[in-house]
């Protein structure tokens, strides 16, 4: 049986276990636009039709679609400590990174904007989030800083994509080209020999005496 004097001689250690039990926020950077945009040589249709490429080969669930304005929202689900910094945990015993749970997910936003003649510029924008335990804090919901690791693959799948993305071409039916008539043979007809008349006997010359 816990006495009150044993009560009175934990509570130093359990003040210190509960103080110590904090968060500290995420110090990383957000990534530059080296790892977050890129530059196709594609215009502002095609570039939108090579990020949805993209987008259905990784299975994403696509939240929203303004093709109107160059936006789409996609959600996956699971990271890892290498893709973002969700900050870390203070212990009694120590200080220790907050990891991604099973319940993390990531929210890939798209923007595409044309970039002069027959370009466009697209951009992801990352967001993880995980929830985070705290021992003697209630469960919430901790906003992680992307370290730009999968923006940058995207990109570069989103660029070979675009590297095969065309137009479709139709190819218009001809009719064929008329057979050449067959030569027009004309049968002149021959000439014949005008028949001879008959010639009338010279007259006869009468001598006078």
């Amino acid at each position: 049986m816990i006495t009150r004097t044993g009560l009175f001689r934990a509570a130093p250690f359990l003040a210190l276990i509960i103080l110590a039990a904090c968060f500290y926020p995420p110090k990383t950077p957000p990534p530059p636009p080296q790892k977050t945009e890129v530059v196709l040589k594609l215009p502002y249709d095609l570039a939108l039709d090579a990020v949805m490429q993209v987008i259905k080969t990784h299975e994403f669930r696509v939240q929203a679609n303004d093709p109107a304005h160059g936006v789409i929202e996609a959600q996956t689900v699971k990271f890892t400590l290498d893709d973002a910094d969700c900050g870390v945990v203070g212990m009694a015993l120590g200080k220790e990174q907050a990891a991604p749970t099973q319940d993390s997910s990531v929210v890939y936003t798209f923007h595409v904007k044309p970039a002069g003649f027959e370009s466009s510029k697209v951009a992801i924008q990352a967001v993880f989030a995980t929830p985070l335990h705290v021992p003697f804090h209630p469960l919430s919901e901790s906003e992680c800083v992307s370290r730009g690791v999968q923006e940058a693959k995207l990109l570069k799948e989103i660029e070979r994509q675009a590297a095969v993305t065309h137009r479709p071409t139709y190819k218009s039916a001809t009719a064929p080209a008329p057979s050449a008539a067959p030569p027009v043979v004309v049968i002149m007809p021959t000439p014949q020999p005008a028949p001879l008349l008959p010639q009338s006997p010279p007259p006869h010359s009468t001598i006078s005496r």
